[in-house]
């Protein structure tokens, strides 16, 4: 197996017979001609030359991945996805997630977008117990529509040159991901509030362009209640008088509230997610949640949180985190689990610098004996050469200099490099 420590070229594109890049002199005339034709440029960079769509984002073209084809490009290309067995994907792809051809992705929701009454609802924890009552693959549920946001926007992905990603990007990729992508009948962009990055000089352009986006989700007598969602970062909550006030970062101007059923939910499905973040310089919270509407402020209905790097990259426990600090210099894709309860069997991560792409596995040190040696026989039999750091074993992956295979898979050499702090 081999390190790919090589710069690797910008893909190149086909349209007709025209093949071109990014470094093409009409490179946005290009792309705004084949916006307007809804033509579909080939990405060259494997032999299956998978089709492209042009996305127009605040006056910009961007090229992007058609969904589901993201494994069909070459591990070194930015369109690159991971196959989706390896993570949480699979299990809902072509059931919660179907794509048409003509790119447009529908999404099956196990929770509405409107509702009569005022009632809340549960938290989304993500890694419940199922019952009998869930449909665990059919539909999404909230913390699986926020990590399939999270992979079409592309910010499961990293190179070392992504070390300035921001909100705004985030904000950009989210939003664009959404525009492709209904759910209940109706864009998924026409319910979904993303933040965008606040500017105090900004803030009355801002608020009032906010303000035009929540006018359609305002209660109508006599009519079910629609419902948003917000996908943002956490700034701060505080007590209220019948519960608790939430902002977010970048909405310094609108509160949340909850009531105290539901904090009292809420606090034991991310006080530990919460502290996780607390304790890592620079990572971030981020909040899906639905919502309604009361004049200027907004009630929130269901919640689910996500842990994230400073980079903005997912994790789920202390050693993940270590995990991906340890590849900050690398290239690699990280799995989400959609559905998945926490202990389910799939990759954390698969680099794609090497060559082939690994596999890499990371369990936490509370999973059950049984769970490891069935997560190990899923590893062997992948599409890519394995790495498993086993749930007990600290010296596995505080030891690569010793060039030793690894115990559990003969057949894959430890190939992190490890920084000194994890040593």
């Amino acid at each position: 197996m081999r390190s790919v420590d090589v710069a690797v070229p910008a893909s190149r594109y086909q349209l007709g017979p025209e093949t071109f890049d990014a470094a093409s002199p009409n490179w946005q005339g290009i792309l705004a001609t084949a916006h307007q034709n809804k033509a579909r440029p080939a990405c060259l960079c494997s032999p299956a030359s998978p089709l492209m769509y042009v996305a127009k984002i605040q006056g910009e073209y961007y090229l992007k991945r058609m969904p589901g084809t993201g494994h069909a490009h070459d591990p070194s290309c930015d369109s690159f996805a991971m196959p989706p067995e390896l993570s949480g994907l699979g299990q809902v792809e072509g059931k919660a997630i179907t794509t048409d051809d003509s790119g447009e992705t529908t999404l099956k929701l196990d929770f509405p977008l409107s509702v009569r009454g005022r009632r809340g609802v549960a938290p989304d924890a993500g890694d419940h117990e199922p019952t009998v009552a869930e449909a665990s693959s059919s539909k999404l549920g909230l913390l699986g529509l926020l990590h399939f946001l999270w992979d079409a926007a592309g910010l499961t992905m990293w190179r070392p040159a992504y070390v300035r990603r921001s909100w705004w990007i985030v904000h950009r990729e989210l939003t664009a991901a959404a525009e492709r992508a209904n759910a209940k009948s109706m864009p998924l962009s026409s319910v979904l509030l993303v933040p965008p990055m606040f500017s105090a000089d900004k803030k009355e352009e801002l608020a009032a362009a906010r303000r035009r986006f929540l006018h359609h989700l305002q209660p109508v007598k006599g009519k079910p209640m629609p419902l948003g969602v917000i996908v943002a970062e956490l700034k701060d909550m505080e007590p209220s008088q019948y519960g608790r006030k939430i902002r977010f970062k970048h909405l310094p101007d609108m509160a949340f509230f909850m009531d105290e059923d539901l904090c009292a939910r809420f606090d034991k499905i991310a006080g530990e997610k919460i502290r996780d973040v607390e304790a890592v310089e620079g990572a971030h919270l981020i909040i899906i949640a639905t919502f309604n509407m009361h004049g200027n402020y907004a009630e929130i209905r269901q919640i689910a949180v996500m842990p994230v790097t400073a980079q903005w990259i997912p994790f789920d426990h202390d050693r993940e985190l270590r995990l991906i600090e340890a590849m900050r210099d690398r290239h690699f894709s990280k799995s989400l689990r959609y559905n998945l309860r926490a202990d389910a069997p799939i990759a954390n991560a698969v680099m794609l610098d090497t060559s082939p792409p690994t596999a890499l596995y990371c369990s936490s040190q509370s999973l059950e004996p049984e769970l490891e040696r069935e997560l190990v026989e899923i590893a062997r039999e992948g599409v890519y050469p394995a790495w498993i750091w086993p749930a007990q074993d600290e010296r596995a992956f505080g030891d690569p200099a010793s060039g030793r295979s690894d115990d559990h898979i003969g057949r894959c050499e430890l190939i992190l490099v490890v920084h000194d702090q994890l040593m």
